[in-house]
């Protein structure tokens, strides 16, 4: 028996409704994750066109992208900001002590343990990983926090980007300055590393220009504009940001800088030319040292109730810590800090800039040849490009975190209400009839009754 044609055609209608669904699920993904999908297609540009987006390259990234492209993104995040928000973790010292003691000593410490104990497993002496990608592993681990990825990733998962900004600021100033002589006093030494040993430090000169002009230039004056703008003309300000989407814009030139990053890492040759034993070492320790650095991270803005009581009493609550200055005391008191402080220290904490380790490397080594100083170089391209991705994801988490507790807020206010409401709807018949009734006043009663005692004892009177 045939099928009549209106069931014919309710299969078909079933069949593209089903198909328009899988259409929109995969569009609705692409949205939520685009700006992951363009990282992707920003590496796959630099693996195919490096020449176009690498330093000195077609668009001259050195100067659009690095300049341009992280200049618009301050000039953005200044119109946003509050100056308030600004003063207010400028004088934060715990925040400082938190984000630059993590990202300019503590992990150059464990990054040292972990190269250790590669040379004592024999990686080094057997071939598997090149003496070059160990010291640019203490290079990456002693530079400071990145300039502009950091601040964008905070926004997107909701933290405090103000507090990013500042830190970055401070980072880049102090770790400029320190980064050198912390390389100096980690790297390892003996054996194949004699030969990989920096020039001395007063070859540094001109990397500290590059790297003041750049901060300065790309950072300082538009976030001075941007707050400037917001100063003078607030409410054509917040209708430029609304009107233009300017905060997703920053996302968007952030594929920029991972697109002038990627190529910069391929154009080099340095990742076909090493031992791919080494490449591949250093890309997976990458993604598992970010995670355990943002792990710290966390962990030290926000610890644990008894983690905290016990350091706090043998540091602030202790008898030492009873003579320190009030300012001192609070700034090493260990207590959890704010969930937005908390993820804006994750991003900083863990992130590590190219614009003070690539001129790093090639001002402390320029005494060796292009390639040796390209293969030291390469941990600091593959780290940067990797905190960018693995960071894509952590901001989806932050996310949740951050607005797991107002869910539960709100969820238990809604059960709250809603019992509130069965508990009118079940009020006893009785209580319904009552509230018919007519309200006598309390003096009425209290007469009344006081007029009937009186009558009842001049009966028994008389």
């Amino acid at each position: 028996m045939s099928e009549t044609p209106e069931a014919c055609e309710s299969a078909e209608d079933k069949k593209s409704r089903g198909s328009i669904r899988v259409v929109k699920k995969v569009l609705g993904f692409v949205w939520s994750n685009w700006l992951v999908l363009g990282f992707g297609l920003a590496c796959v540009l630099g693996y195919f066109f490096p020449h176009v987006a690498a330093r000195g390259g077609v668009i001259r990234s050195e100067y659009s992208i690095l300049y341009g492209g992280i200049g618009l993104i301050f000039l953005i995040n200044g119109m946003q900001l509050s100056p308030e928000k600004l003063k207010e973790h400028a004088t934060n010292w715990r925040l400082h002590i938190v984000v630059q003691g993590i990202s300019l000593v503590l992990i150059p410490v464990i990054q040292l343990i972990i190269v250790r104990i590669v040379i004592a497993a024999g990686g080094v002496s057997s071939g598997t990983v090149d003496a070059s990608i160990l010291v640019g592993m203490v290079v990456v681990s002693c530079i400071p926090t990145t300039i502009a990825s950091n601040v964008v990733m905070t926004r997107n998962a909701g933290g405090d980007e103000a507090a990013a900004i500042i830190e970055v600021v401070i980072g880049n100033v102090v770790g400029s300055f320190i980064s050198p002589w912390l390389i100096y006093g980690f790297l390892p030494s003996g054996g194949e590393f004699e030969s990989l040993r920096p020039a001395k430090a007063d070859t540094l000169g001109p990397m500290y220009a590059h790297v003041m002009q750049q901060l300065g230039l790309s950072a300082l004056i538009p976030l001075v504009v941007g707050q400037g703008l917001r100063w003078t003309v607030p409410k054509q300000v917040a209708w430029t940001l609304k009107t233009f989407y300017l905060a997703q814009f920053c996302s968007l030139l952030m594929m920029l800088v991972a697109w002038s990053t990627f190529s910069g890492a391929f154009q080099t040759g340095a990742l076909t030319t090493l031992p791919k034993t080494s490449v591949i070492f250093n890309v997976f320790l990458n993604i598992a040292e970010y995670i355990l650095f943002t792990a710290v991270c966390y962990w030290v803005a926000s610890p644990p109730e008894i983690l905290a009581r016990l350091v706090n009493g043998y540091v602030a609550d202790s008898r030492l810590g009873s003579y320190l200055p009030k300012i001192v005391k609070r700034a090493v008191t260990v207590r959890k800090m704010p969930k937005e402080l908390v993820v804006a220290v994750c991003f900083c904490g863990a992130a590590k800039t190219t614009s003070v380790g690539i001129p790093l490397a090639a001002a402390m080594w320029s005494q060796l040849d292009n390639f040796t100083i390209s293969s030291i170089q390469v941990p600091v391209l593959l780290y940067t490009v990797e905190q960018v991705f693995v960071a894509q994801f952590f901001t989806i988490f932050f996310k949740w975190w951050l607005h797991r507790d107002e869910k539960g807020t709100s969820d238990a206010e809604s059960n709250t209400s809603r019992h509130a409401t069965d508990g009118k709807d079940n009020v006893h018949p009785d209580q319904g009839n009552r509230s018919h009734e007519i309200d006598i006043p309390a003096e009425l009663i209290d007469g009344s009754a006081s007029r009937e005692k009186h009558a009842s004892r001049e009966k028994h009177a008389s």
